[in-house]
């Protein structure tokens, strides 16, 4: 018996296989809202040089609080999974947009204020107006965003992701419109300037949230809520959720914004270095936030079911094919490094030093995002089963107590010098996702443990 049990725990082609065809559409998703701002920056660079530096540090301060606020919703996945009937509960939803509406007007608060402190930092002043401007043109945009994101929740715990892709890559389209024609006065409409591209992003996601709205409720069946009780329920457990997990997005979001800044400290070539091989790792690491949901999403399948095994199973062929996955990126960044760096007009002929320097981390990269691609899923996979809190704590301890001051201390007090700040946030990343891992094997472990013993 024990060793059928065993085997019912072993990750399995079949699991994986449906883990990719869900997470598969959530990580063309996730690339295509990362074409919404490349779009926002391609066009601001039509406009200038400052007008770049404008958009690039506005959109550094919304996505922030986007990210922490897209992990506060993000839970209402796995309350609609865990849901076995054929009607989708309709409290899951009420709470998901209260949850929703609260976290975005008190983020959208925080963006608009936010401009007014840049001075504070050292930022230039005529820079410093123009980002406050942007800033409260962008901050109305967090209610119909985190709106799209409760309605995301109830699609993706359903498993009806297609049209999530269909409305993100026509979200790009409206997006890419407005923004030239709000730079511009193209196509009848006012100029607005920089501020234009923040109003553009807004409009967008309000006409993204609409889409999303019509089509989820014309295409699933909700059951009526039946009390304010049930409300409350499901907010409480959605806060459970999205408490500690807003937090470990955070937590890394600030971790890498610091690594940034230490880089900085390095000069120009350094920190364009660090930029371009960064952004390399963040487009594959868009991969990982589609299979992390999905697992997180399987998982809660079997609870739901009361399928203890399956949760090991599950989760762990979740991890598998993340390894397989990143593991093929890995190689081409060690294969093909050059004609990757020049994708971003990095090469010799450029920049010598950070094209070399670029190569360098570049080879790193192919190590660490390994262990990055791996803690993502395990976000997921934690949340699943109850342990959000403690990938929270998990990622302070490996970030901020461990990961941060070896890169001060490796790359300020050592000769390795900027090279030795990457290593210091490698080693940062290794260990939140070996800690991730072990978390979710105990965690699961513990259901089948009182499942043998109920």
């Amino acid at each position: 018996m024990r060793t059928t049990e065993v085997s019912d725990s072993i990750p399995t082609f079949d699991e994986a296989r449906r883990i990719a065809e869900l997470a598969l559409p959530l990580s063309f998703i996730q690339i295509a809202q990362v074409a919404i701002s490349t779009t926002d920056m391609v066009m601001l660079g039509w406009f200038g040089g400052t007008a770049i530096a404008v958009g690039a540090l506005g959109y550094t301060l919304f996505n922030l609080l986007r990210t922490m606020g897209f992990g506060m919703i993000i839970g209402t996945s796995n309350l609609v999974a865990q849901d076995q009937g054929d009607k989708v509960g309709g409290n899951h939803l009420a709470a998901a947009l209260i949850m929703s509406s609260i976290t975005a007007v008190v983020a959208a608060a925080i963006l608009a204020l936010a401009g007014s402190t840049l001075e504070w930092f050292g930022q230039d002043g005529d820079i410093s107006v123009q980002v406050r401007d942007y800033l409260i043109f962008m901050a109305p945009g967090y209610l119909p965003l985190f709106w799209f994101y409760a309605y995301r929740g109830v699609v993706v715990g359903r498993r009806k992701t297609s049209v999530l892709l269909a409305i993100t890559l026509g979200t790009v389209v409206v997006n890419a419109f407005l923004d030239y024609g709000f730079l511009f006065g193209a196509f009848g409409l006012p100029i607005l300037g920089i501020p234009g591209v923040a109003a553009s992003s807004s409009i967008s996601f309000l006409l993204q949230f609409a889409a999303v709205a019509v089509v989820t409720h014309r295409t699933t069946r909700f059951a009526p809520v039946k009390s304010r009780n049930e409300v409350l329920g499901s907010l409480r457990r959605l806060l459970a959720i999205g408490l500690p997990t807003a937090g470990s997005y955070g937590s890394e979001a600030g971790f890498t914004l610091s690594i940034a800044l230490m880089m900085g400290a390095f000069g120009a070539s350094a920190l364009a270095a660090h930029a371009v091989v960064n952004q390399v790792m963040y487009v594959v690491f868009m991969l990982s936030i589609g299979m992390s949901h999905a697992t997180s999403v399987g998982v809660s399948e079997a609870l739901g079911s009361k399928d203890w095994n399956g949760t090991l199973r599950i989760g762990r062929s979740g991890f598998c094919l993340g390894l397989v996955v990143v593991g093929l990126f890995s190689v081409l960044f060690c294969l093909f490094p050059a004609p990757i760096l020049r994708l971003f007009s990095l090469d010799q002929a450029t920049s010598v030093q950070a094209y070399n320097m670029a190569l360098t981390l570049l080879m790193i990269a192919a190590i660490i995002q390994v262990f990055d691609f791996v803690q993502n899923i395990g976000v997921g996979a934690v949340r699943s089963v109850g342990r959000a809190g403690h990938g929270f704590w998990i990622t302070i301890v490996c970030y901020w107590a461990f990961g941060l001051p070896l890169a001060w201390l490796l790359g300020s007090q050592t000769p390795l010098g900027a090279f030795g700040v990457w290593i210091g946030m490698g080693a940062g990343l290794v260990a939140a996702g070996i800690g991730m891992v072990l978390l979710f094997e105990r965690a699961a472990a513990k259901l089948e443990f009182a499942r043998s013993i109920s």
